[in-house]
């Protein structure tokens, strides 16, 4: 008998922490922290009309690109940030977003309207860097 007990209070004790674990809320980073922070992007089209290389390209041409310490990687899963773009078939705009890999908070959204891939690369570049400096340079934007 005393052994089936300390079963019970073994599983009961199990089965209240997962209980417990379930019922706390995961902390998410506030996106003002991650866009002051991360360090490293990855590029991705969904457009055969812009390749990431473009976009990355346009990125590296900001001033602040180097300023901030950031970086361009290959690998999605060495990245903080990720930053895709698309486009509407039939349509003269380009979509992007910016998101936090590790949690998924998204950063930044937004359309741009262009001819092509190139003209959207830069313009998305420029839409992504005045986002994130609105959090890297408070000062700068008043």
């Amino acid at each position: 008998m005393d052994f089936c007990m300390r079963i019970l209070f073994g599983i009961s004790v199990v089965f209240g922490a997962l209980l417990l674990r379930a019922q706390s809320p995961e902390i998410r980073p506030a996106s003002s922290d991650v866009l002051r922070t991360f360090k490293t992007i990855y590029v991705q089209s969904k457009t055969p009309l812009a390749k990431p290389e473009m976009l990355a390209g346009e990125l590296q041409k900001s001033n602040d690109f180097d300023n901030w310490g950031l970086s361009i990687t290959s690998s999605p899963s060495e990245a903080d940030v990720v930053v895709e773009m698309d486009h509407q078939p039939g349509w003269f705009y380009y979509t992007y977003s910016m998101t936090h890999r590790t949690s998924g908070l998204v950063l930044a959204v937004g359309r741009v309207d262009a001819w092509d891939g190139k003209y959207a690369s830069a313009k998305i570049a420029k839409a992504v860097m005045k986002r994130c400096a609105a959090a890297r340079n408070p000062q700068k934007q008043k």
